[in-house]
């Protein structure tokens, strides 16, 4: 579980740290947002908490950059002014998951962090089910090439499925054979 915390002011960045490493997580820090696209790189976390307002970057744009690029990175933006329009404007542009403001309630910070991990792996596992789906989608195309008309289903009238009583032990053995590949 890794997270990366980007916050010009370094006491946040040690208390931040320190708060999620006594949780368990492993923690990158960045100061501004050319050394967080860095870190990304090298350190790809499942979360990152921006501040709003840094120099050179602000923290939506740099969130905004960071989701671009890693798709399934959840997001969550830190700022010291409650303005409505700074946390419509994160959602919007950013994709962001949550604004949390400064100062921070360390038990709301520490659940933040958690959904944000249930959400990361709900992400990874919505990935996992398409590439699935996909495989499955091209197989069955596949097989209704080789073999036409073996996908579609002969209902009757009253709704009973009629199966015809054909030897379908060649498309079993394909399968089983393609199996593998899913």
């Amino acid at each position: 579980m890794d997270e990366n915390i980007v916050d010009d002011e370094p006491h946040v960045l040690i208390t931040l740290q320190d708060i999620l490493i006594y949780e368990g997580y492993e923690i990158e820090t960045a100061t501004d947002g050319k050394e967080a696209l860095r870190k990304m790189e090298l350190f790809p976390a499942e979360i990152v908490l921006s501040d709003y307002m840094m120099p050179g970057m602000d923290g939506i744009e740099l969130l905004k950059k960071i989701k671009h690029s890693y798709p399934q990175v959840v997001p969550i933006l830190l700022t010291g002014r409650g303005d409505l329009k700074i946390s419509i404007k994160s959602i919007n542009q950013g994709e962001i998951f949550r604004v949390l403001l400064k100062p921070w309630n360390i038990e709301e910070l520490t659940m933040i962090i958690h959904t944000a991990l249930q959400y990361y792996d709900l992400i990874l596992e919505n990935d996992n089910l398409a590439k699935t789906v996909k495989k499955q989608q091209s197989l069955l195309e596949e097989i209704e090439k080789k073999y036409p008309g073996i996908t579609e289903v002969n209902e009757e009238e009253d709704g009973t499925i009629h199966i015809e009583d054909e030897d379908y032990s060649e498309v079993i053995n394909y399968l089983h054979a393609k199996e593998k590949d899913l």
